[in-house]
C-alpha cells in the first residue's frame, strides 16, 4: 500500500488475510491486477491463480498477477500459471516501479488490441453497406472455415458446437484468427497476448498452441488448423 501511494494510476481496491479472503476480494472487486504470495494458509497463491483462470472466460479476463515471495525456487512455477511478474523479497522502490511498468504496458496492449478488433470490425461492415447503426448493434464476431468467435462473449464454437478455452488459449485464438492466413511470429504473440517485451523468450505459445489444436480439433492442411512456419511463428489455415 506504502509503494503503490506513489502511483496514482493504481488504486487499491481490495485486500485478503488468506486465500478465502483473497478470491472472495478478488471475486467482488474484480480488480484489474492482483499481488499474491505464494505462500498463504490453506492454498498457496500459485493454485489461487490457477483458481482464478479456470474461472474466467464467461465472466471476463483474468486479473494481472504479480507474485511476491521471499522464495526465489517458485519463479518458474508463477511464469507457467502466465504471471505478469515476480517480485523477490526484499525488493526495493526501483524494482517496484518496473513491475508496474510491465502492468501498464500489459494494459495498453489488451486495450489498443480490442480498439483494433472492434474498427476492423467497423470498417468490415461499411465496406458490405452496413449502417453505422446497424454495424454497432452488432456484437464483435470473427469466423474463419468452420470456427465461430464472440470476442464480447468470450465464446467460441466449431461447426455450431461450443468449445472451452481458458483465457489465454481464447486470446491466442483470436490473434490469430484476426491475421488468419498469415504468418504471426512467435515475438509478436507474446507482445500482443502476453505483453511480454522483445527480450523475453518463452516457450509457453508452443504449449498454448499444442492445446488449442487438441481442442479444436482441425486436421493439418485443413481450414482452421494452426500450422507451425519452421524457426517463425504460426499461421491460422484458411
Amino acid at each position: 500500500r506504502t509503494l503503490l501511494a506513489d502511483h496514482p494510476d493504481f488504486v487499491a481496491v481490495g485486500e485478503g488475510a488468506d486465500r478465502r479472503d483473497a478470491v472472495e476480494a478478488i471475486a467482488r472487486e474484480k480488480p484489474d491486477l492482483v499481488f499474491l504470495d505464494v505462500q498463504m494458509a490453506e492454498m498457496n497463491g500459485l493454485d489461487v491463480a490457477r483458481a482464478l483462470e479456470a474461472r474466467a472466460g464467461a465472466s471476463g479476463p483474468s486479473p494481472a498477477v504479480i507474485f511476491v515471495t521471499a522464495y526465489d525456487r517458485y519463479a518458474l512455477s508463477a511464469f507457467e500459471v502466465h504471471a505478469l511478474d515476480y517480485l523477490l523479497k526484499p525488493f526495493d522502490e526501483e524494482r517496484f516501479a518496473g513491475a508496474l511498468d510491465r502492468v501498464r504496458a500489459h494494459h495498453a496492449t489488451s486495450e489498443t488490441r480490442d480498439a483494433h478488433t472492434r474498427l476492423l470490425a467497423v470498417l468490415r461492415d461499411l465496406s458490405r453497406g452496413d449502417t453505422v447503426e446497424e454495424t454497432r448493434s452488432r456484437g464483435t464476431t470473427l469466423r474463419v472455415a468452420d470456427l465461430e468467435v464472440d470476442i464480447r462473449a468470450r465464446r467460441v464454437t466449431r461447426a455450431g458446437a461450443p468449445v472451452a478455452l481458458r483465457p489465454k488459449e481464447f486470446e491466442l485464438l483470436v490473434a490469430l484468427l484476426k491475421r488468419a492466413g498469415d504468418v504471426i511470429t512467435r515475438r509478436e504473440l507474446l507482445h500482443e497476448v502476453w505483453g511480454y517485451g522483445d527480450d523475453v523468450i518463452s516457450r509457453t505459445i508452443d504449449t498454448h498452441v499444442a492445446e488449442l489444436r487438441r481442442k479444436l480439433g482441425h486436421a493439418a492442411g485443413v481450414p482452421g488448423h494452426i500450422a507451425t512456419v519452421a524457426r517463425t511463428g504460426y499461421r491460422l489455415e484458411i
